[in-house]
């Protein structure tokens, strides 16, 4: 990784859209994944007013008098870190937004979803947009000068037949907290198994009442072990030995706190048997990683490379649904199974109802049997443009048949458009 720890960020440019046009921009991410240094490049570059509710001064103020905060502003773009420490501030703000309308007004950021939390008395709904934040992604990591944009490349009809880089297993395994970034692979995991530690049992308390870090930080363990798989709170209550309405209770808190990631079944064909259960994972294969004490000198061994699959599948995952906040073609991910077993890891739709299915393989030697669903698929949707991708972790790249391309996973970032 580059020494200069300030990695620009991809988001910026939505953020700065949305406060051309809207009063109140909320930043939302989980903890440490650059929130504060994201609303710091765009207060300097226009001359804002920054105040953060981790200072113990400035939240006491938050909570005993929220508009002395607002009135901070003078003007000109008020940000305010880490607001759902005051959810006090939302009722207030929106009177403050109804008298004025003047966009770029407020910057919000949270580590939580600040405008669901408890004691938040409006939505801001009309007056609000939010960007959401997740950890780095290869793209930035890489310093790419434009967004990495894998889907507009792929329909752009790209050739085929030259060289990606081969993905290399530290990439997966030490995924894109900026913190873990900046460390060895070792102390990365350290680091991201305090994380975890310090979430279970301090932040989560914050939002629910009743703390369970023990159960908290075992559902944690599941899910990382889990990787990107399908979610059935009923075997993960039984594994945490509770009631599955509490397991619902902890799914929503990690969502909350933006620490998963959740994929419905694509379920758009109606004469097919299609899966309704969404797949779900952890945000960051580096956290998965660190929980589970997987290292990227077991992604080649007899007992890891299973494991590995799953990692990589979870990362490719987790890119797309970084770059779909970007993508200058809008998609939504999906995953695809139909009830006698056939499936897809990740199915997207774009705007214009073209289907791109994608398999992931933890192989350098891609063949035949690999891309079996993807033709399977293609000919159960004879009413749908469909373009498969078969993703592999080594080098080379095909096209077959005009419409199934053989593809490096490094081909997510590393591409011309």
């Amino acid at each position: 990784m580059p020494s200069d720890p300030i990695i620009p960020r991809f988001a910026l440019a939505a953020a700065e859209a949305a406060l051309a046009d809207t009063p109140v921009v909320a930043i939302q991410g989980a903890r440490q994944v650059g929130k504060s240094t994201l609303v710091q490049t765009i207060a300097n570059s226009r001359n804002a007013t920054v105040v953060t509710l981790d200072d113990p001064l400035t939240r006491a103020v938050a909570l005993e008098d929220p508009n002395a905060v607002i009135g901070l502003g003078t003007g000109g773009l008020l940000a305010i870190d880490e607001a759902q420490r005051a959810p006090g501030l939302i009722l207030p703000l929106k009177a403050n937004v109804d008298a004025n309308h003047q966009p770029g007004r407020f910057l919000l950021t949270g580590s939580s979803d600040l405008l669901r939390l408890k004691g938040v008395g409006d939505s801001l709904a009309g007056r609000a947009e939010t960007i959401s934040l997740m950890p780095f992604s290869q793209g930035e990591l890489t310093r790419r000068e434009t967004p990495e944009d894998f889907v507009t490349w792929l329909l752009s009809d790209p050739t085929h037949g030259r060289l990606f880089p081969a993905l290399e297993p530290e990439a997966v395994v030490k995924g894109g907290f900026p913190p873990a970034c900046a460390r060895s692979e070792t102390r990365a995991k350290k680091w991201l198994r305090e994380y975890a530690i310090r979430l279970a049992g301090h932040d989560a308390a914050e939002l629910q009442e009743r703390g369970y870090p023990d159960q908290l930080g075992a559902m944690l363990q599941y899910l990382a072990a889990a990787g990107h798989a399908e979610l059935v709170k009923a075997h993960l209550a039984r594994h945490l030995g509770v009631a599955e309405s509490t397991v619902a209770i902890y799914w929503r808190l990690l969502k909350a706190m933006h620490l998963v990631q959740e994929y419905p079944a694509w379920n758009r064909a109606p004469l097919r048997r299609l899966a309704h259960r969404p797949k779900a994972c952890l945000l960051d294969t580096g956290l998965a990683a660190a929980l589970t004490g997987f290292t990227s000198s077991q992604a080649k061994t007899p007992g890891g490379r299973e494991f590995y699959g799953n990692l990589v599948e979870q990362f490719v995952a987790l890119e797309l649904t970084k770059q779909s906040a970007w993508s200058r073609t809008p998609h939504g991910v999906f995953h695809y199974r139909e009830l006698d077993g056939l499936e897809a890891d990740l199915f997207l739709e774009t705007d214009d109802g073209h289907l791109i299915a994608i398999e992931v393989k933890a192989t350098t030697t891609p063949i035949p049997k690999h891309w079996k669903n993807l033709i399977a698929i293609k000919e159960r949707l004879p009413e749908r443009q469909v373009t498969g991708v078969l993703l592999h972790t080594g080098s080379s790249s095909a096209r077959l048949h005009g419409w199934l391309h053989v593809l490096p996973v490094t081909s997510l970032w590393h591409h011309d458009v």
